[in-house]
């Protein structure tokens, strides 16, 4: 019986360390919601990784809340569905959901309002292009090559590559375009603590490569333009929809971190007062404004900083117990920090624009 009950136990032990698989079941459907908290991944150690790891993030410090909803291509607008759901002349870019993009613009050219189209089967999770109002025109760009994210099934050990591109033209204004490289390994597999939740997960590191192709109608001048190196590194679980952690680096540096937390925890738009000596930033998230209630002992500059680090709001002089606007207008989608200098006790928290 001895025998019996130590074999039964190093058999347990085994099942449940054991390596998990990852595929098309994994992925997010249309109508599916997915909840994450944002944090500080900067003293995250990224380069720590292998088989049967365990990661301990138990100690992650939520700074704000954001949620991705996937919806049906046919709740996209009409014309942004021209390629995604168009079986006969574009079987490869038939999309399953669409998901809110990020805005991006610079100069004469600006890309508003974008939803991504995403599609899933038992070979992989495709990227296969984008809708949106270009310089105010609806429009479908398709990425052909298409983006594969992953290859499924999906276990440690595996490395994939794929080139994908998509350009947009508009006319007599300019043409835009921009080819990347993807390259994933799977690195890791183990455990994941977070601060709530515990995971088994496969680790997947995957480094983005791009360049931007700009021509200028009105000089007949273009240039292309190497992009810096993004890194994502995904902790992914099964059944979640999406990686349960994922911390982004831009340059070797991190710009953003999310992580999974428990769907009753949310809370998005309910105002907040400031308790004792700490600061308070709501709604998040938000599209329009937010605002920032100080304490009674604290004041300062307060300022907004995009993922980039470029500063995208500034406020001087700010008194002490105010409740200070930031209006959102003209600021694209995607996660910011705002910051208190120049008080007693500097503070930062991040936000979603949406």
């Amino acid at each position: 019986m001895r025998i019996f009950l130590t074999v039964s136990c190093l058999f347990l032990a085994m099942v449940v360390h054991a390596q998990i698989t990852i595929g098309e079941a994994d992925m997010p459907s249309a109508g599916d919601t997915m909840r994450f908290r944002l944090g500080d991944g900067s003293g995250i150690a990224l380069e720590l990784t292998g088989a049967d790891h365990l990661w301990d993030f138990g100690d992650l410090t939520p700074q704000g809340e954001v949620a991705d909803t996937a919806v049906t291509v046919g709740a996209t607008p009409f014309l942004y569905q021209f390629f995604f759901n168009n079986i006969f002349l574009f079987p490869d870019h038939v999309a399953d959901y669409a998901m809110k993009g990020a805005n991006f613009g610079f100069g004469q050219f600006s890309l508003s309002d974008v939803y991504d189209y995403y599609r899933a089967d038992p070979d992989g999770f495709r990227n296969v292009g984008f809708g949106a109002n270009v310089n105010g025109l609806p429009t479908s760009v398709r990425r052909d090559p298409i983006d594969v994210i992953h290859r499924f099934p999906m276990n440690f050990g595996d490395e994939d590559s794929s080139a994908s591109a998509y350009n947009v033209t508009v006319p007599t204004v300019l043409y835009f375009g921009q080819d990347q490289l993807r390259h994933n390994i799977v690195d890791g597999w183990g455990t994941l603590y977070l601060p709530a939740d515990t995971f088994q997960v496969l680790r997947v590191k995957s480094v983005l490569e791009r360049t931007d192709t700009i021509y200028v109608d009105q000089f007949q001048f273009g240039f292309r333009l190497p992009e810096p190196e993004t890194v994502e590194y995904k902790w992914i679980a099964q059944g979640m929809d999406a990686p349960v952690l994922q911390v982004t680096t831009l340059a070797g540096v991190p710009v953003s971190t999310r992580f999974f937390y428990e769907p009753e925890d949310v809370t998005t738009a309910v105002p907040v007062q400031a308790s004792s000596g700490t600061p308070a930033l709501y709604p998040n998230p938000s599209s329009s404004e937010v605002y920032v209630h100080l304490p009674g002992d604290l004041g300062g500059t307060i300022t907004v900083i995009d993922a980039t680090g470029r500063e995208v709001s500034h406020a001087s002089n700010v008194a002490k117990g105010a409740l200070h606007r930031i209006d959102l207008g003209g600021i694209p989608v995607g996660s910011y920090t705002v910051r208190l200098l120049g008080a007693a006790r500097p503070w930062s928290t991040s936000f979603i624009v949406r």
